[in-house]
């Protein structure tokens, strides 16, 4: 694993090119985002239709993920996002990312599997979700390898 800071938005899909020098010739299987870079995220699954870099990716973990009211960003949410499978946490009480804002991202996803838990804008670390996620990465990376 490597840990990098990115400055720019868009500045995120040379690093995750396989054969970026920013790292060393790994793929990425999924992206795990929490808030402004869930946004990022779901914008990349747009992207990744048009963006060879982007072809390794074929999961998203969001949290507490929003769609972006950028209006030039809107044309990234024009279409469903069929080509990555979703998993979303967020916060019924969060009250920086309200519940409405995450899930009009959901509805951005076909087949989104979804978790709602009673807290606010944080990622939850109690053991059912951090299972929930672990059960829900691990067939992620199994279907990749099939």
């Amino acid at each position: 694993m490597f840990f990098r800071k990115i400055i720019g938005n868009f500045n995120t899909i040379p690093v995750l090119q396989p054969n970026s020098p920013s790292h060393d010739a790994v793929a990425f299987s999924g992206i795990l985002a929490f808030s402004q870079g869930a946004c990022l995220a779901s914008m990349l699954c747009d992207m990744k239709r048009r963006e060879p870099a982007l072809n390794s990716v074929s999961f998203v973990m969001l949290f507490c993920g929003f769609r972006s009211r950028i209006t030039k960003h809107d044309r990234y949410y024009t279409q469903p996002f069929d080509n990555v499978r979703s998993l979303h946490v967020f916060g019924e009480t969060d009250d920086v990312i309200p519940l409405e804002m995450s899930e009009k991202l959901v509805s951005s996803f076909v087949d989104p599997v979804v978790m709602k838990h009673p807290g606010g804008h944080f990622v939850p670390s109690s053991a059912p979700v951090r299972n929930f996620c672990k059960s829900f990465m691990l067939e992620q990376l199994k279907l990749k390898d099939s």
